[in-house]
């Protein structure tokens, strides 16, 4: 580290030193220098002593003080310093220790700004500093020749150009820089065309060029004093004109084959856009292809002749880009033969509103031909059949004409024609003839069918074809009932009118037998009225079929509707309640006997709840939390479905219910029930044989009294509520073989107003247990209300044990 501070100090010491003497140079003997750039050179420095006599050696260019290059000999071997930069890389000493006169500072690759005056300065050790000046000339060549145009744009290659025939030349050759000026002139072959002495630019001047100019060569010369000379070489690119050009292929051609066309062209430089035109209309390039061979260029169209391409004109149009304002072309007429283009019209009447019933039409089949069309045939419908003379049906064919008289509605239909030549044959598009007519029955001669039933309201929808309003005027429609005594109108009030259809609703008497007549449908517009009439026949309706699949998801029962019989119907929900009696402590054995007589250990309550919708869904929470079986109907006015759908053992539980002891949805632990003990056993089947017994002797106290509450009041029907009370429930037991299924005893017990309807009857049989229902009725009663009410009750429970009798059958 402290040699590395002495030489530092040493260093800007001596630099200081350097400054304070470099002023001392007066006049000194100047070495001349001349170098070549690119070359290497010597900067002569004699050291006139010894190398152990010399301190330091300097170099300093033009009035630097700062060296560009020190070499110290004062410690031992050495030092060399050389400037920052590229010149300093390219320096170095270079010392013979045996020839001190011979020591230089030699500078590689030079360039033309090492040109300068350098001085050399020796320090010895006990002599005066010596200095020595060195003048650097580099001899500087003319820069490689520059070649201009007309415009001053340099000419970067071998070609000059591209110009144009015809267009005026000048060209211009310029040498920069050298030492002295060099010679510039131009020369074609070794004729010299143009010369400039000891100057820098050199023009070559032609007025006017010509087609022979094309790959003209001309040559640039610099010629500097003691050196070599330079050239440049350039070629005259010249673009020229097209001269000739032809379209060959001319001839009859058949439409719908493919045909070539050559246009030959030649004279043009570069090789000419060949642009082919039909009618004017330019065709895409993608369909054709060009050769070029010299300066011959051929364009050959590859085209899909059309039967439009008759008579037009085919154009080969060549040009040069670089000549805008000049063009030549040649052209031919298309000869196209193709099969007839037929086309239908109307020329009878001139108008297509005016075509009536019973009026007259002409059609005309006109063809776009070649050679012309000479025979034609005429088509009807969609199936393309052939019309032919029928004088009879009022169809005449003349050569190209079709004759219609008397139309009708078979009339509207398309029509197409057909026209023949020599090259084929082609149908016509179609053309719709739309004839004004009376009003038809959509459905045709088909008599319709309507299911309805005496009492009831039958629905029929008429339609019919007919023009539309705007061409034949608004439709009105009327209806008739063709009973078995006589015909009537319907009553307009009772018929509704949309568009081309009519709704009628006619209501059939009680008293209609099995023939339920018919319904008639009329039309008519300002052609005129239907001919005749769109009927419907009534026949008595069926009983519709009970609804399927049903199921209960979150409290809602769903079912699929069945087939409605023909009528429109609704859907009735009747719910029964399931009630668990109190069960005796028995052993197997005594169980078994009392399941042999029709116990199933389960009741069923009478309807609690009823709920009619118009689709087979019902929401349960209305019911009370239990077990329930589900009777669905379907009711028309025809009548209910012969049987219903049911559902059993169904368990509704509510939110109050959730934390009750022994439900399936219940948190709480509820308490554990007693021991069965089984010394009562015998003191129960006693118990229970007894009560069998009463209960046997009064269900036939109640079957004779229902029997003669029916001789002597006979029940009247009236409306059903929705929903029935229910006050309480018991079960018999007695089995279902003591009694016909058929027989259905009931007991009604009427008193004043207020007083209670005690009805028992025998239910059919539910999870094979028949079952008794014991209900309580507490709505007041009057002299006529309550009887009407309790009959009416009486009826409809009735008809719940037929119907659940009909399930279990």
């Amino acid at each position: 580290m402290a040699m590395l501070n002495f030489k530092v100090c040493l260093w800007i010491l001596t630099f200081q030193m350097l400054i304070d003497s470099s002023l001392e140079i007066i006049d000194s003997h100047v070495i001349q220098v001349w170098s070549a750039p690119g070359g290497t050179t010597r900067l002569p420095c004699d050291l006139a002593a010894p190398v152990r006599d010399v301190a330091m050696m300097l170099w300093f260019k033009d009035g630097d003080r700062m060296p560009i290059y020190t070499v110290d000999f004062r410690n031992g071997p050495s030092v060399h310093w050389a400037t920052a930069g590229e010149f300093g890389a390219r320096t170095h000493f270079v010392l013979n220790e045996s020839d001190p006169s011979s020591a230089h500072l030699a500078v590689e690759k030079v360039v033309r700004y090492d040109e300068g005056i350098y001085r050399c300065r020796i320090d010895y050790v006990d002599s005066p500093t010596r200095n020595y000046r060195v003048n650097l000339t580099v001899i500087v060549p003319p820069e490689p020749p520059r070649l201009y145009d007309s415009e001053g744009r340099e000419i970067l290659g071998n070609f000059a150009g591209p110009f144009r025939e015809g267009q005026n030349l000048l060209l211009s050759c310029q040498a920069a820089g050298g030492k002295p000026p060099p010679d510039v002139s131009w020369y074609q072959g070794a004729d010299r065309l143009a010369f400039t002495r000891e100057g820098s630019v050199c023009q070559l001047h032609i007025p006017t060029l010509s087609r022979e100019m094309s790959g003209a060569k001309f040559q640039c010369r610099v010629e500097p004093p003691l050196l070599e000379p330079q050239f440049r070489d350039v070629t005259i690119k010249l673009f020229l004109k097209p001269q000739f050009v032809r379209v060959t292929g001319s001839g009859a051609t058949r439409a719908g084959q493919n045909r070539s066309f050559v246009c030959t062209t030649r004279g043009s430089k570069p090789a000419p856009n060949i642009d082919w035109f039909i009618n004017s209309r330019l065709v895409d390039s993608t369909m054709t292809e060009v050769e070029v061979d010299g300066d011959v260029t051929k364009s050959i169209l590859t085209w899909h002749v059309r039967r439009e391409d008759s008579g037009r004109q085919l154009v080969c149009r060549v040009s040069n880009p670089w000549f805008p304002a000049y063009t030549i072309e040649d052209s031919l007429m298309f000869e196209v033969m193709y099969p007839p283009v037929s086309q239908i019209s109307l020329i009878e009447p001139k108008e297509p509103r005016l075509l009536r019933e019973d009026e007259n039409a002409v059609l005309l089949c006109s063809a776009d031909a070649s050679p012309a069309a000479y025979n034609f045939t005429f088509y009807k419908g969609t199936e393309v059949y052939q019309i032919r003379d029928d004088p009879i049906a009022g169809i005449a064919v003349e050569d190209d004409r079709l004759m219609l008289q008397g139309l009708r509605r078979h009339h509207s239909t398309v029509y197409r024609c057909k026209a023949r030549n020599s090259e084929g044959s082609a149908l016509s598009d179609p053309l719709t003839l739309n004839v004004l007519t009376r009003p038809e029955c959509s459905a045709g001669s088909v008599v319709q069918q309507l299911a309805g039933a005496p009492g009831g309201e039958v629905r029929a929808r008429c339609s019919v074809n007919a023009p539309s309003s705007r061409d034949a005027g608004p439709l009105r429609f009327y209806w008739t009932y063709n009973g078995t005594k006589d015909v009537l109108p319907v009553p307009a009030s009772n018929v509704t009118v949309m568009g081309s259809s009519s709704t009628v609703i006619h209501g059939l008497h009680d008293d209609e037998d099995e023939d339920l007549g018919w319904l008639a449908c009329w039309a008519s517009n300002d052609i005129g009225n239907q001919r005749e009439p769109c009927l419907f026949r009534i026949m008595p309706a069926a009983l519709p079929e009970p609804p399927s699949n049903c199921e209960v998801t979150n409290e809602v029962l769903r079912c699929d509707a069945g087939h409605d019989g023909g009528l429109s119907q609704q859907f009735l929900l009747e719910a029964l309640e399931e009630v668990r009696p109190r069960q005796p402590t028995v052993d197997e054995n005594e169980i078994s006997t009392m399941n042999d007589q029709g116990i199933s250990g389960r009741g069923l309550s009478e309807a609690v709840y009823r709920y009619r919708n118009d689709k087979p869904q019902f929401s349960l929470d209305a019911l009370s939390p239990g077990r329930y079986t589900f009777l669905i109907y379907a009711e028309t006015p025809r009548g209910r479905s012969p049987r219903p759908a049911a559902l059993r053992s169904v368990s509704i539980r509510t939110v109050e219910d959730l934390d009750r002891p022994g439900s399936l949805q219940t948190m709480t632990p509820g308490p554990t029930s007693p021991p069965v003990q089984t010394d009562n056993s015998v003191a129960l089947l006693v118990g229970a044989a007894l009560s069998l017994v009463l209960l046997t002797i009064l269900t036939t106290l109640c079957v004779a009294l229902v029997v003669m509450c029916k001789k002597k009041n006979r029940p009247r029907r009236g409306a059903e509520p929705d929903t029935i009370s229910r006050r309480n429930i018991g079960v018999s037991m007695y089995g279902a073989s003591t009694i016909s299924p058929s027989i259905v005893p009931t007991v009604v017990v009427r008193g004043h107003r207020g007083s209670r309807v005690l009805a028992a009857r025998w239910s059919g049989v539910l999870d094979d247990a028949p079952l008794a229902v014991l209900a309580l009725d507490t709505r007041p009663h009057d002299s006529d209300s309550s009887r009407s009410d309790e009959d009416h009750h009486e009826t409809s429970l009735t008809r719940h044990i037929d119907d659940t009798s009909q399930i279990d059958t």
